[in-house]
């Protein structure tokens, strides 16, 4: 009886370490694993870079789906997260061969720091839908360095010239896709379906990105996406 008593103790601490203690501890030093990961010093140069940008004008390639499943276009990022807002932000950049320069853009989406409102309390990301909304021939104006524009390293399929989105010209299909989401999402208000009516203010935002929020695309992009050796040869070499 004594053993089983003690035995009984033993599992209770167990239980207690894994299912309470343990997540506190995670919990308290999560602000720690956040304040030291990335490059940390890369964002007091947030201004420096914006400040460094110049607009471009891209027509994405004919055949996006076909190129992604063929290798020509791809994705590569991160996860993030971050203790203030429980919540999970992703970092990630998104690669084209952009015939008309000859050169491969890396399209930079941050995921999890902006949000819009949409029909019956719906939320979602804006980066995300944004995304989602990219069309075959879609022109757009884009924000790229200066100086990595110049830098001749970039601009391949390994080292893509890394852009952000500031304004869709031409080429989305919002109105259609509007008028075929409408109706369903009025007759099925909790329905889960894979794309939603979007209002007029979400529809405004995703033919354009704020230079507020490119300027946070960009704070996350110098700190979790560019390679730290390509943080000195940026901004500590002459």
């Amino acid at each position: 009886m004594k053993f089983d008593k003690q035995r009984w103790l033993l599992y209770s601490f167990q239980a207690l370490a894994i299912f309470v203690i343990g997540p506190a501890l995670f919990h308290l030093c999560r602000p720690v694993f956040e304040y030291f990961k990335g490059n940390r010093e890369a964002v007091a140069y947030t201004d420096t870079y914006v400040q460094g940008w110049d607009s471009l004008i891209i027509k994405l390639p004919d055949n996006i789906a076909e190129d992604f499943f063929n290798g020509d276009n791809f994705h590569t990022g991160k996860s993030i997260d971050f203790y203030k807002n429980r919540a999970t932000i992703f970092a990630e950049m998104e690669v084209f061969y952009i015939s008309q320069y000859k050169k491969y853009f890396g399209i930079v989406w941050i995921y999890g720091i902006d949000f819009f409102s949409g029909l019956h309390g719906r939320h979602y990301d804006a980066a995300k839908t944004q995304q989602s909304l990219r069309r075959d021939r879609m022109e757009l104006s884009i924000y790229v360095n200066k100086k990595q524009w110049r830098d001749k390293s970039y601009g391949t399929k390994e080292k893509p010239v890394p852009v952000f989105l500031h304004r869709i010209i031409s080429g989305d299909d919002i109105e259609e896709r509007n008028k075929q989401t409408w109706k369903r999402d009025s007759l099925y208000p909790k329905g889960h379906f894979v794309e939603h009516y979007l209002p007029p203010h979400a529809v405004r935002r995703m033919r354009n990105t704020p230079d507020s929020i490119n300027r946070k695309f960009a704070m996350y992009y110098l700190r979790y996406l560019l390679p730290e050796d390509e943080f000195d040869r940026l901004f500590k070499e002459e």
